[in-house]
């Protein structure tokens, strides 16, 4: 590939005579991270594993369900597998129960794509309802079987249906074709990466490592704002900082430091000179990185846009609210911690990967929509602290009702 190929990424409406995406409605809402809603499932969540392909495909199965057993080690785990398979599968010991359904056949060269009427016949199955059911199939001919078995959670391998997965891993086939065979990856090991990304996500918890360098622990209690961002496009208004701010300041006791790269020193100065309290703290441009995280760990809470400060206070456990704008994909960039939410405005347009909002043809909707009672809403479903975690009242049901419970 020639150098200047690797540079022809465009967004969609910034090309000549190509219509900007709609925004669609955007309403200040908690991001639903697949993982949360995983860990929410508890520590014994029962399975569903599909296999309703081929002898092949079922004993090439077996290592990952050992991996899955071995991970979730007291979840009843049942099988929906062809009729011919039933009494090879119940031989193996890893099922407490066995459906069957014949969608390929035995011998049937080509089945084609399941559909409705599939989909019925499975119903009519009367299968029992499953926190978990998960599709080893890679090929997506018969996925949509996943919505004939009542589940908490559907989880298998992205594929061009596009179907709306609570858990997926990405597409590998491509990478495995003739023409990039360095990097082939063999369908055992395919189907244990799908377990292995599951496991992962349902054991996620905060960074528990060495990070940063120990300092002089601030004093009193304090809540960490981070306004900047390295790009413009994913700040939110000074008006929201300012409300969010004078709300803190007037609804608790609690101090208020600012913390953020040295060149968002002079937004800074502005906004803790507009506030003009004593309790603000502006050590923007004071603080080196490595000492970043232990002035996070003495912290109430933490309030930011997607930035390397969010990701940082999120991984560390911080009980902390994330602005997240449509220039990213939430689905794979929202800081992710056992005590953070991510709020977001569910943009139509959204990711747009645009460099700058001034080129936004919607007027920055996506950040604008989100004000400070949305944050103020979302900090009290997260916080430990008892006079941030009184903000919630009149919170908005999109938010109660998008996010798990994190207080312990």
């Amino acid at each position: 590939m020639k150098l200047k190929n690797l540079f022809r990424f465009k967004s969609a409406f910034r090309s000549k005579g190509t219509s900007p995406p709609p925004l669609g409605t955007p309403v200040p809402q908690i991001w639903p991270a697949a993982w949360q809603k995983l860990q929410s499932l508890g520590p014994s969540p029962s399975i569903l594993v599909v296999k309703l392909d081929h002898i092949g495909d079922f004993i090439s199965v077996l290592p990952a369900l050992q991996r899955l057993k071995a991970c979730f080690p007291t979840s009843p785990l049942a099988l929906l597998c062809a009729p011919f398979l039933r009494d090879l599968a119940a031989s193996t010991g890893l099922f407490e129960t066995i459906h069957v359904y014949d969608f390929f056949g035995e011998r049937r060269p080509v089945a084609g794509y399941a559909g409705a009427t599939h989909v019925a016949e499975l119903k009519a199955l009367g299968l029992p309802p499953y926190d978990l059911v998960i599709d080893f199939r890679y090929d997506d001919d018969a996925r949509v079987l996943l919505w004939g078995v009542d589940a908490q959670m559907r989880v298998a391998y992205a594929g061009p249906q596009r179907l709306p997965l609570d858990f997926a891993v990405p597409e590998i086939y491509p990478l495995t074709r003739p023409q990039a065979a360095a990097a082939a990856l063999d369908a055992k090991t395919r189907m244990i990466v799908l377990v292995e990304a599951l496991a992962t996500a349902g054991e996620r918890g905060a960074y528990q490592g060495p990070l940063g360098r120990a300092g002089q622990p601030l004093d009193p209690a304090y809540v960490v704002l981070a306004p900047g961002a390295r790009l413009q496009i994913k700040r939110w208004h000074h008006a929201g900082w300012l409300g969010l701010a004078r709300a803190l300041l007037e609804r608790t006791e609690l101090d208020l430091v600012l913390i953020g790269h040295g060149d968002e020193a002079a937004e800074a100065r502005a906004l803790a000179a507009e506030l003009g309290s004593d309790r603000v703290r502006d050590l923007v441009g004071q603080t080196t990185l490595e000492q970043v995280p232990d002035l996070l760990r003495g912290a109430r809470a933490f309030v930011g846009v997607d930035s390397g400060m969010a990701h940082l206070s999120a991984a560390l456990g911080i009980p902390s609210v994330v602005l997240f704008s449509g220039f990213a994909d939430i689905r794979v960039w929202a800081p992710a911690g056992p005590r953070t939410v991510v709020l977001h405005s569910a943009a139509a347009c959204a990711p747009c990967r645009l460099p700058s909002h001034a080129q936004c043809p919607h007027a920055f909707a996506c950040m604008t929509v989100i004000g400070p009672q949305n944050v103020l809403a979302a900090l009290a479903l997260v916080a430990c602290d008892e006079s941030l975690a009184a903000l919630g009242g009149g919170a908005a049901p999109t938010l109660a009702a998008q996010v798990w419970e994190t207080r312990a």
